[in-house]
């Protein structure tokens, strides 16, 4: 699903939630961490798409986070997996980057969405894809 939005410093960039992989305890794992009892690991791929003509200067994932049945939300745990490279810092106008965000819940978390805000606050332009469309 794309979506087009205005990023932190008003850049025109399109958002693409490819793949959600969950749970993704296999990559985690085979990446050398361990999960604690009860535990789980997700992997959400995006890409991003600067559409504008000034630099998208933040890191893509930034304010990438799982929302849970009961609104609650799941920020990215600080990892990054050697199969599924992060997002890297910035994406020049006209260029897409992609990457992959980890994050480790509680097993037994039911998630319902992905959400996206260009920054802290910014809540009238924060993006929603339900977890059943992806």
């Amino acid at each position: 699903m794309v979506t087009l939005l205005s990023g932190p410093e008003g850049e025109r960039v399109s958002i693409v939630v490819v793949e959600v992989v969950d749970p993704a305890d296999f990559l985690y794992t085979a990446a050398g961490y361990e999960l604690q009892d009860g535990e789980r690991s997700v992997v959400v791929h995006t890409e991003l798409t600067n559409l504008g003509p000034m630099p998208f200067t933040s890191l893509p994932d930034l304010y990438l986070e799982l929302i849970a049945a009961d609104g609650s939300a799941v920020s990215k745990a600080p990892v990054s997996l050697s199969s599924r490279p992060p997002h890297r810092m910035g994406v020049p106008p006209g260029e897409t980057a992609g990457g992959h965000t980890v994050y480790v819940l509680p097993e037994d978390t039911e998630l319902t969405a992905v959400r996206w805000t260009p920054a802290p606050g910014a809540d009238d332009r924060a993006l929603s894809w339900d977890t059943t469309d992806l």
